[in-house]
């Protein structure tokens, strides 16, 4: 005989009836293990019992007013929902484990069994630390209830680490109190081949790419076209204006995708270094130099792409070094009379401007017509304003993972002040920015309340403005904006020369004139 009995009573929906059910229970001494009550249906799991009480129970169940049929059923609603809930968390490649408010381990898939070496007998109850060596802040994150992606962790099984990413979400109750979480592993492997599968696609390449003005979109079809061929690119542009992200665009669109797309910081080394780690050196080169020598970085990208940032801090004495490189594709490391075949695409960038440095005897002139075969120029972010919109989202969903909040935008006044600045630090400072007024934002939407610029140039200064005239934020600053540019109009008696003047191109100028309607000729 079964050990347990399911009843679904199907009743009218009246007060009291619930009451009235359980009574019989209690009266006819069966244990009740659980009950769920719906409008006109009460469903219970009850001891099983032997045929004559059941039929003695299903009578005095019926003499209650009201009761109009009485089914045995195989699963109570909850039960089958928990159960497919089980069902599909078992079916997913990822580890997936709850634990309550203190860390204990309350439910762990299948795939985490295995991820952990423990079934889930062994694991309920047991703290996740006494398993996890944790390194990465996740353990104050679970104790103050913050959620939080993508945390690298280590799990030794037996003498081999596994690398997994976990992510972890806030379960929470009426009150809004973290009564537990669920947090799910990933194997970093696997992680990583599926990001370079989606960074190799068209859409996947400029996925940080964000912006859909006339410049970004032109600059994207160019670098389609460029990734095709092996020639050097020089990407050029303002800090902060994204050149890793293109010249990892170029590379994820090459036929060099599935190989090392190597990034190099040339301003990031010590002069005395950068040689070394560039071409390598054979063992007892010089004082210091690890016993079997090393490989340089240009062996490491090999058949892939060597990015060359700040390209304009290289020293004169490698300059020529790497003109003989991108010449005679051969290295040679310190130490060695041997040259070596390479085959690297470059790609370099810069914020200076080379011309200048070239007339200053900084940079060779040689080199700079090697490296300016396909030459790419960046819009600073003051030039495509209209972005805004979207990088404030894109930063906001970003930061929202990092930080475990739902800040789903920002009102008016901030996206105007955002879009009346001028953004000497590109993308990078709207970043900052972004960020700082996330931190300070206890809503869901960020106003000017929580905005603050790095520093003071390119800031709107409203102390030449007569605020009397206005109340609203964005009047104001399109007040002040105006007076400056009828003041620069008048003063270069040129647009360009005001444009120039303000710091913006000639176009944009040529946009705000017409915008305040400005007559200028």
């Amino acid at each position: 005989m079964k050990e347990i009995l399911r009843l679904e009573i199907v009743t009218e929906d009246r007060m009291g009836i619930t009451f009235q059910v359980l009574e019989k229970l209690y009266l006819e001494k069966i244990n009740l293990i659980s009950v769920e009550v719906f409008p006109g249906k009460i469903n219970m799991k009850i001891e099983n019992i032997l045929e004559e009480r059941r039929n003695s129970l299903i009578t005095m169940l019926f003499k209650i007013k009201g009761v109009a049929a009485i089914n045995e059923i195989e699963l109570l609603n909850f039960e089958k929902d928990k159960r497919k809930l089980y069902t599909i968390i078992d079916s997913v490649d990822d580890g997936i484990m709850a634990i309550n408010k203190n860390g204990k381990v309350e439910m762990i898939n299948t795939s985490g069994e295995k991820i952990f070496g423990f079934n889930k007998e062994d694991l309920k109850d047991r703290n996740i630390f006494d398993f996890i060596s944790e390194k990465n802040g996740m353990m104050e994150l679970i104790s103050r209830g913050e959620g939080f992606t993508n945390l690298e962790l280590s799990v030794c099984d037996g003498d081999e680490i596994n690398h997994y990413l976990a992510t972890g979400r806030p379960i929470k109750n009426d009150d809004y109190k973290t009564i537990g979480m669920v947090i799910s592993f990933s194997n970093f492997q696997k992680a990583v081949e599926i990001a370079n599968i989606v960074s190799n696609t068209m859409e996947g390449a400029f996925s940080e790419i964000i912006g859909n003005s006339l410049q970004i979109e032109k600059i994207k079809k160019i670098v389609k076209t460029v990734s095709k061929n092996p020639s050097t690119v020089l990407l050029r542009g303002e800090s902060g204006t994204g050149k890793d992200l293109f010249a990892k665009a170029i590379h994820n669109l090459s036929e060099r995708k599935d190989n090392k797309f190597v990034p190099v910081n040339c301003a990031a080394l010590p002069p005395s270094l950068i040689e070394s780690e560039l071409f390598g050196y054979n063992k007892g080169s010089f004082t210091g130099a690890i016993t079997n020598g090393k490989e340089g970085l240009f062996h490491e990208a090999n058949g892939g792409t060597l990015f060359l940032d700040e390209i304009a801090e290289l020293p004169l004495v490698l300059q020529a070094k790497l003109l003989r490189v991108i010449q005679e594709g051969v290295v040679r490391r310190i130490g060695s009379s041997k040259e070596e075949n390479v085959d690297v695409r470059i790609i370099v960038a810069t914020n200076r401007n080379l011309e200048d440095m070239i007339r200053a005897g900084t940079f060779r002139e040689d080199l700079y017509y090697r490296l300016n075969v396909i030459p790419i120029f960046l819009p600073p972010l003051r030039e495509r304003l209209e972005d805004i919109p979207l990088l404030l989202k894109h930063i906001c969903d970003k930061l929202n993972r990092r930080f475990g909040k739902n800040i789903t935008g920002a009102d008016t006044g901030f996206i105007n002040a955002l879009m009346d600045y001028q953004w000497p630090g590109n993308v990078r400072e709207l970043q900052n920015v972004i960020e700082r007024a996330m931190i300070l934002c206890n809503g869901d939407i960020l106003t000017t309340k929580e905005l603050y610029f790095d520093t003071n140039n390119g800031q709107i200064k409203l102390d030449a403005v007569d605020i009397n005239r206005n109340t609203n934020l964005k009047e104001i600053v399109e007040d002040y904006e105006k007076d400056i540019i009828i003041k620069e109009i008048s003063k270069h008696k040129s647009l360009r020369k005001a444009a120039l003047a303000l710091g913006i191109s000639h176009t944009t100028l040529i946009n705000k004139v017409r915008k305040h309607q400005i007559n200028w000729q």
